[in-house]
């Protein structure tokens, strides 16, 4: 059966995560995705980690697409960037606003050339923003939305999380909206911007804190690893590592209680719903956290598995990779370097009963 996207042509001006992520998922559909690099190529070729000379990062990015190398500012480059558009279905690029206009390659203009053409453009506040012109980065959005300010435990300082979380959504929904913007052409015939803000990825990650601090002028409490809206649910210490148990609904707040030879606990005024468990977080999470510590995680996993109660094991990166259940490894297929070494890369997330990702192409070459 033919892949989803087979017969799409992207052409990817696109550097980092949120452009070349989303060109990526889209080339995992079965879209012929063209990257296009300046002779400099894409900056994350040159950064860690490494196999053999092969960069890591790049290729996480940028398995499943075709290359070249093209010098926009030269005539003859932008005369082969222009007729490489006028076959393209979608443009995806992540320069700052205004830049893909001074290439000649803006929406007037491409509309042009190829009116059912597709632009994607990711920046940091959004094409028509006041801050359109100042430099994003994932870690400068954290920061500015206050998505960094709510990590960590009271009295800590702002904290990054470990992931380009912002980027990666930026490109979802970059995809999300390129697809859209397909089905829309069916209609009309005709392509369209699609506006994708870093900004709009980060508040969207923040979810609910926005609008109530909007409404009540009220900071989010730091938590640390807990619930903010629920309790028991937390971190807690087994004799030989951690776990995490999320009790806070009423029904599974009863079935920890029974587990722990509690059943005592349910019956306390102080513990009698969520909102309760809540206000006295400290003495539940002492029950629940004394309990933990006398058992081993395996322990803790398997007695919460037979109550009903979500937890889990609170695994390191290489314990999760090298956990049989999660089956991570499963996950990874090998791929062909640009250097020509193999090296693992994860397979696409998007998963259809009947149209397979299929991984055509390896790392792009610069060529």
């Amino acid at each position: 059966m033919a892949m989803v996207l087979e017969g799409i042509r992207v052409v990817e001006l696109a550097r980092y995560i949120s452009g070349p992520y989303c060109g990526m998922l889209l080339a995992d559909l079965g879209a012929d995705v063209v990257k296009v690099e300046t002779p400099g190529g894409d900056p994350t070729r040159f950064e860690g980690p490494w196999i053999g000379e092969e960069s890591l990062y790049f290729a996480q990015m940028n398995r499943n697409k075709r290359g070249v190398v093209i010098d926009s500012r030269s005539p003859e480059g932008h005369a082969e960037l222009t007729e490489l558009l006028r076959t393209a279905d979608i443009l995806i690029e992540n320069f700052r606003p205004g830049v893909i206009d001074t290439m000649g390659f803006g929406r007037e203009a491409l509309a042009e050339l190829n009116p059912r053409c597709i632009t994607v453009s990711v920046s940091g506040f959004g094409q028509d923003a006041e801050m359109r012109d100042r430099t994003a980065f994932d870690c400068i959005l954290q920061c500015l939305t206050g998505l960094a300010a709510i990590n960590g435990r009271p009295g800590d300082f702002p904290m990054l999380t470990g992931a380009y979380i912002v980027d990666t959504v930026a490109a979802l929904i970059g995809t999300i909206g390129a697809l859209a913007a397909l089905r829309q052409r069916e209609q009309t015939g005709v392509g369209q911007l699609v506006d994708v803000a870093m900004l709009d990825s980060a508040l969207t990650l923040l979810g609910p804190v926005i609008p109530v601090a909007a409404a009540t002028g009220e900071e989010p409490e730091l938590a640390g690893n807990a619930d903010r809206t629920s309790a028991p649910a937390d971190a807690y210490r087994a004799s030989d590592g951690w776990v995490y148990i999320h009790a806070g609904p009423d029904t599974f707040f009863h079935r920890i209680a029974r587990a722990m030879g509690r059943n005592e606990i349910i019956e306390l005024e102080r513990f009698k719903d969520i909102v309760s468990r809540v206000a006295n977080r400290a003495e539940v999470d002492a029950i629940v956290g004394g309990w933990v510590a006398q058992r081993t995680v395996a322990e803790v996993e398997a007695e919460m598995a037979a109550a009903g109660v979500p937890a889990s094991r609170v695994n390191s990166v290489v314990q999760a990779v090298n956990d049989a259940e999660l089956a991570i490894r499963d996950r990874l297929v090998d791929v062909v370097g640009s250097n020509g070494e193999t090296i693992p890369a994860l397979i696409s997330p998007v998963r259809l009963s009947d149209s397979p990702t299929v991984m055509r192409h390896g790392v792009p070459t610069r060529g």
